[in-house]
């Protein structure tokens, strides 16, 4: 399991989805050499990376969803188990019952509600494996980790 937790206030951020494999992970320092788009007021972007021409267009993470950039740290916290349950009888439920977990610390470092998807030459299409998948893949997701309140699903 994992935490979060927040050592400074976070920044809002927007992520870049590149048509392109970079074998590095890790921070760069950030210069307009390297990386400098230009916006239009249309809401599209044009920027050149190693002389390749790419266009790029805004895609909105869906409403009520937040996306964070976490940082590993070394620290954990012991988290207490929930609440005892109980069985259909009234019993306490044995399977349920949990000890002490230790979760490990992630630092909040800044947030985004969009991100910037980049093609060769043209705007990504809706059509879009990384477009089409953000949509898709978070609907899903809240598809599956929800449930029906049984209660006020019941005739009154």
């Amino acid at each position: 399991m994992l935490a979060i937790s927040s050592t400074s206030a976070p920044k809002s951020l927007t992520p870049n989805i590149l048509p392109c494999s970079i074998k590095h992970s890790g921070p760069v320092g950030i210069t307009k050499q390297y990386w400098s788009p230009t916006s239009s007021s249309n809401g599209t972007s044009t920027a050149y990376f190693r002389g390749h021409k790419l266009r790029g267009r805004i895609a909105k993470l869906p409403a009520g969803y937040e996306g964070v950039l976490l940082e590993k740290t070394e620290r954990q916290i012991v988290a207490k188990p929930a609440a005892p349950t109980f069985d259909e009888n009234g019993e306490p439920d044995e399977a349920a019952i949990v000890s002490d977990v230790e979760m490990k610390v992630m630092d909040r470092k800044g947030s985004f509600e969009e991100v910037v998807v980049w093609g060769h030459d043209a705007l990504p299409e809706d059509g879009d494996e990384f477009v089409k998948g953000l949509g898709e893949w978070m609907g899903f997701a809240g598809a599956i980790h929800t449930y029906d309140d049984v209660e006020s699903d019941a005739p009154s």
